[in-house]
């Protein structure tokens, strides 16, 4: 009865060792992986490689060409200005119309020729990375209030943008006409009060006098 107790007693001593043995194995593995230094320097050199791309930045150039509504660029206002989003960024034009813009980021953009002589078309500058890291520029035509597609051809990079009107400040004085003279309700209204005048004693010298009394009377 004695060995039984015994034996008892060393099997559920074993037992016991083989569960703490395995318990501090599997600790001791989940220490080392949490503690590799590995994992934490390449989660830093992502975040870093990942601020880098965001903070670059890239020059959009491009050329005002002339045309029949601009055919000398350097009529063109000094004043005149190559803006991007409204104003975020901004590129002063030469004098053989060449201009270039620093710091853009990646993304889409709005492209505007500030002037306030001749109007410009309006541009989506798309700047994204290829598949070997270089600078793509795609830049397409866009009209206000329609939304930014994909579909519309893309321009040759760098730009050449033409304007496309002049805007018009001054009406022309006209000359001196009769028929619009005339035409004016004021002299309608001046014109009738003159015939009334000129033409109601007229009608009263042949009126029937006594119609003409009774005239009176009322």
């Amino acid at each position: 009865m004695r060995c039984i107790n015994s034996w008892s007693a060393l099997l559920f001593v074993q037992s016991f060792l083989a569960i703490f043995l395995t318990a501090l194995a599997s600790t001791a593995a989940d220490t080392t992986l949490l503690s590799s230094p590995a994992d934490p320097t390449a989660a830093v050199a992502v975040v870093a490689a990942a601020a880098e791309v965001s903070e670059k930045t890239y020059r959009v150039r491009g050329t005002i060409v002339p045309n029949d509504i601009l055919s000398d660029i350097s009529a063109l206002s000094t004043k005149a200005r190559v803006v991007i989003n409204g104003g975020e960024y901004t590129g002063f034009v030469q004098k053989d119309g060449a201009f270039a813009i620093d710091n853009v980021k990646l993304g889409d953009s709005l492209l505007e020729v500030a002037s306030s002589a001749y109007a410009f078309p309006k541009i989506h500058v798309r700047i994204s990375l290829k598949e070997d890291g270089r600078a793509s520029i795609a830049a397409r035509y866009v009209q206000i209030g329609s939304d930014w597609s994909d579909d519309a051809p893309v321009l040759a990079y760098p730009l050449r943008i033409a304007a496309v009107s002049k805007y018009d400040f001054f009406t022309p004085r006209q000359g001196f006409s009769i028929i619009a003279m005339f035409s004016n309700p004021y002299m309608m209204m001046v014109g009738a009060s003159l015939v009334a005048v000129f033409l109601l004693p007229k009608l009263q010298a042949n009126m029937d006098p006594e119609v003409l009394e009774e005239l009176k009377k009322k």
